[in-house]
């Protein structure tokens, strides 16, 4: 049996940081129910960069008050066919990434999904929290800013 004495409560939706990205404090919805994270795109492709093939891409939309006008490339990633919360299954990129949740530190898989229908730019999966932390459903930003 796993030992939940040690891991922190956090609510149903939370802060969550992206330093690499230059991204702080962005809502994040908390789901059980999707293995890896989720960040949302703009546009994503794979090209040619210095003989090695790169992922390009760019976080969220232009109407975001976070949004910078900025490529990111990503060296290691991979492809994985995903079924979203409506059934349908596609094709994302999977990038590792550091992220904040509560002040720590993680790694860990996000996929790279447009996410403009959906509320919340980002989803924590339950790869991203298992091992840290238990969710309380009723509450929201339980762990503030980081």
């Amino acid at each position: 049996m796993e030992n939940t004495y040690n891991k922190k409560i956090i609510g149903r939706l939370e802060y969550i940081s992206f330093p690499d990205f230059g991204i702080e404090n962005i809502e994040a919805k908390i789901d059980t129910g999707a293995y890896n994270g989720s960040i949302h795109i703009s546009s994503v492709e794979e090209i040619e960069k210095d003989g090695k093939m790169v992922l390009k891409f760019r976080l969220i939309d232009q109407d975001h008050p976070q949004y910078q006008d900025k490529d990111f490339f990503a060296t290691e990633y991979s492809q994985k066919k995903i079924i979203s919360s409506n059934g349908e299954s596609e094709i994302r990129y999977i990038i590792s990434v550091r992220f904040l949740l509560g002040g720590q530190e993680f790694i860990s898989f996000f996929s790279l999904s447009n996410r403009e229908a959906l509320r919340r730019p980002v989803l924590l999966g339950r790869r991203n929290i298992k091992k840290h932390f238990l969710i309380n459903a009723a509450r929201k930003f339980v762990l503030g800013t980081n």
